[in-house]
């Protein structure tokens, strides 16, 4: 869940988004503001009236940037718009004493509502993040107590969902929304099986058609349980589709193609990658080379052609590190056994 704060919140601003995008809105108002201010002349009350009302705008700017930049923000645009209020860019600085009181007590006011804005938005950002910890927190442990009924382990589940993260990342996935859904969808994928009955869950051998219509309806009792909560509706998606395959045959619905939604795409990949690479019931772990090579087998019928070729340019050591963070073993590739034939022989003692 680490990996998650290398990446920001990012609010679309005029079709962009990100910082870049909240910093050049904000450059763009302060200018717009200051524009405005240059250009009234100083001929009489009425315009000095005007000016004051203008100045008093750039506390809009102050505002935005202590909500999108903390105090680091908020000082820097109270900085700009002291410069231009005492006189930067023009002779605006007044000549008698008491307007020039004035004056001091405007740029004042700009510094007291940017620290008490910074002070503000910091609180409430530090608020949010603690309430979206404690939520994954809830989550960890729910998938957690899940694994170790199904898998007597309980780090399936992180793990699958970190591998996902990062394979999110090599797509080029940076906004923080569809990383939380794509982690959280990844963590949940079983959920629904809390609603499957031992017997068939944890049955050692083989089931048998009646039984597997029951284990196929976990995709679908997970996206029920998770629909009731509004924050995990986006990630009951992924839920829903992750059995899904790219030519169709998968369930519940059977969609194909672009039609799975591309976190339950990604999830279907390093479902399958987990699972040959981990101890399971029914075959010991595979090497990293041989999952890839299942996985590229499987491309354009199972999985999605793009995301297999996006999974098998991750280095392998970031993969080993995220399993060596969850508790799990991955080995790039089997040893092959030395031949016996052209060996020295050896006497017996």
């Amino acid at each position: 869940m680490a990996a998650m704060g290398e990446f920001e919140r990012h609010e679309p601003i005029f079709g962009f988004t990100g910082p870049v995008a909240r910093g050049v809105a904000a450059c763009i108002l302060i200018a717009a503001i200051t524009a405005a201010l240059v250009s009234l002349p100083e001929q009489s009350a009425e315009w000095l009236r005007s000016r004051e009302m203008i100045r008093k705008l750039y506390l809009l700017p102050i505002l935005l940037c202590a909500a999108w930049f903390g105090a680091r923000g908020a000082a820097a645009s109270t900085v700009v718009a002291t410069l231009v209020c005492v006189g930067v860019p023009g002779s605006f600085w007044p000549a008698d004493v008491p307007t020039r009181v004035e004056r001091v007590g405007e740029i004042a006011v700009l510094w007291l509502v940017g620290a008490l804005a910074a002070s503000f938005f910091e609180q409430q950002k530090k608020y949010f993040q603690d309430i979206e910890a404690a939520n994954d927190n809830t989550l960890l442990a729910l998938a957690s107590s899940l694994d170790v009924r199904e898998h007597n382990t309980g780090v399936h589940s992180q793990r699958v969902a970190d591998y996902t993260l990062r394979l999110a990342k090599e797509l080029g996935i940076t906004c923080r929304e569809e990383l939380d859904v794509t982690w959280r969808g990844a963590l949940l994928h079983d959920v629904g099986k809390i609603g499957i009955p031992d017997g068939v869950l944890l049955k050692p051998g083989p089931l048998t058609e009646e039984e597997w219509k029951v284990m196929r309806t976990h995709p679908e009792v997970g996206d029920r349980i998770l629909r009731k909560i509004e924050f995990l509706r986006a990630p009951a998606e992924i839920v829903l589709a992750h059995h899904e395959r790219y030519d169709g045959s998968g369930y519940p619905r059977g969609i194909s193609g672009d039609s799975i939604l591309l976190g339950a795409r990604m999830f279907a990949v390093i479902d399958v990658y987990d699972a040959l690479t981990t101890d399971r019931s029914y075959h010991t772990a595979r090497s990293h080379a041989e999952a890839l090579q299942s996985l590229r087998k499987g491309a354009g019928t199972l999985f999605d052609p793009a995301i297999v070729s996006a999974f098998g340019k991750i280095p392998f050591e970031e993969l080993r590190g995220i399993a060596r963070n969850n508790q799990t073993s991955l080995v790039l590739a089997v040893e092959p056994v030395p031949s016996l034939q052209g060996a020295p022989a050896v006497s017996p003692q």
